[in-house]
């Protein structure tokens, strides 16, 4: 009894650690993509507000130029790594709870739980961060509604197509379970890329902030320290996932 307790502890810690692992990977991915759709619409925006549309302009006009956008620009990078933590943590929250217990194909799945988030950003964050309720103070009219919408369909369909396609056969496969490998020691790409994910991030937050305290003490550079840090902490971490998905297992 205390044999079959023990190996179905280490099956679920195992799973657990492949479920962590691929929804890191799938949110890092999801985000990334997202990011890359927002510059896509805010450039759209940007061109619409200059031609003679009538309401479209002045709402495109309102979505490129308002108090939020006023906030944000000089605190690019803070937002920036703002919005990355926040697509993981949805991502864990979207594997742990949410992915097994929707139904369909896994980017309709992903897109059924990216309305969480949508909902979440458009009746909780946009109101304290004075865009107002549904963003309405911004002058945009239905435009940050249907623009948020589209931003959460993209993540919600990256993010549920990594996820499920990606790991199915080690989640479904029962020698993995068994084996009790844990999420340092698991011998799939999935593992091995959240583990560079992980490490890089944390490698390149601290060479991003020596690398501002050294420029910084030499008054070289005047900068606000997060324009340094995240953008080497997201390349950092992008190379490690990287070179995480292509180590083979350890030797033991």
């Amino acid at each position: 009894m205390k044999d079959g307790y023990l190996l179905t502890t280490a099956a679920h810690q195992q799973r657990l650690g492949v479920v962590l692992s691929r929804a890191l990977l799938a949110g890092f991915l999801a985000s990334v993509a997202m990011v890359m759709a927002f510059a896509i619409a805010f450039i759209a925006a940007f061109v619409l507000g200059t031609l003679p549309l009538g309401p479209l302009s002045e709402w495109s006009n309102g979505l490129t130029s308002n108090a939020l956008i006023d906030v944000a620009r000089p605190n690019l990078y803070a937002a920036l790594g703002v919005f990355f933590a926040g697509g993981l943590v949805w991502a864990v929250l979207y594997g742990v709870f949410a992915e097994p217990r929707l139904s369909g194909s896994a980017w309709e799945r992903g897109v059924m739980f990216a309305l969480v988030p949508c909902l979440f950003s458009l009746a909780v964050f946009l109101p304290l961060v004075g865009g107002g309720f549904l963003g309405m103070s911004l002058g945009a009219g239905p435009l940050p509604i249907v623009g948020n919408l589209l931003l959460h369909l993209v993540y919600g369909a990256v993010l549920g197509s990594v996820y499920g396609p990606a790991g199915d056969s080690v989640l479904d496969d029962p020698r993995h379970a068994a084996a009790g490998d844990d999420i340092w020691e698991g011998p799939n790409s999935e593992v091995g890329a959240a583990r560079g994910l992980i490490i890089g991030l944390g490698l390149g937050i601290v060479a991003g902030l020596l690398s501002v305290a050294l420029l910084t003490s030499a008054e070289v550079l005047h900068l606000n320290p997060l324009s340094v840090a995240v953008p080497v902490a997201l390349i950092c971490m992008a190379f490690g996932g990287l070179i995480g998905s292509l180590s083979g297992p350890p030797n033991r």
